[in-house]
């Protein structure tokens, strides 16, 4: 029996979930919407979390990522900016210090995103559920890998594709 079975709270959660993403989310872009409703899904089954737990649970998730977009924009700003920098001849070499400081500054808050994320995490779940969630990140993210290296690899042409000219 499947776990969603086993749980029928989970489908209403999960209906609640769609509902108030949607609701709360007018400005995120829907393709944004169904990665955040996917990914609380997957936590809820991996973590096993109550309805409450999973709401609080999907704030934080929600803080993290509306945060990681907003630096990720910063960063890439920056480093528009940077190149410009280094484009203009002399290169003002104060300038440019400043906006290496600055998206050194951003590139390392991105960096200690997933630690803060989990040490808000911490503060509403079990020790089981932390142990758990370690496990589930690191199987995400190696999902996450092979899904960038299927989408990025050349495509392998079938038999059936494969036209066959006699000469």
């Amino acid at each position: 029996m499947s776990r969603v079975a086993r749980r029928p709270g989970l489908v209403v959660l999960a209906c609640l979930l769609a509902l108030s993403t949607l609701a709360a989310s007018a400005d995120t872009p829907p393709g944004r919407d169904r990665a955040r409703t996917y990914l609380m899904l997957r936590v809820v089954d991996a973590l096993d979390l109550s309805d409450e737990k999973a709401l609080q649970m999907r704030e934080i998730l929600r803080r993290a990522d509306d945060r990681r977009l907003d630096l990720t924009q910063q960063r890439d700003g920056l480093e528009t900016k940077i190149r410009g920098a280094l484009a203009q001849k002399p290169i003002d070499t104060a300038a440019l210090g400043t906006l290496v400081s600055e998206s050194h500054a951003v590139q390392r808050e991105l960096a200690a995103l997933p630690e803060h994320t989990f040490t808000e995490a911490q503060k509403i779940l079990t020790v089981e559920q932390q142990a758990k969630l370690l496990l589930f990140r690191r199987d995400l993210q190696g999902e996450i890998r092979q899904a960038i290296r299927r989408r990025s690899a050349p495509a392998t042409p079938t038999p059936a594709a494969t036209v066959h000219r006699g000469h």
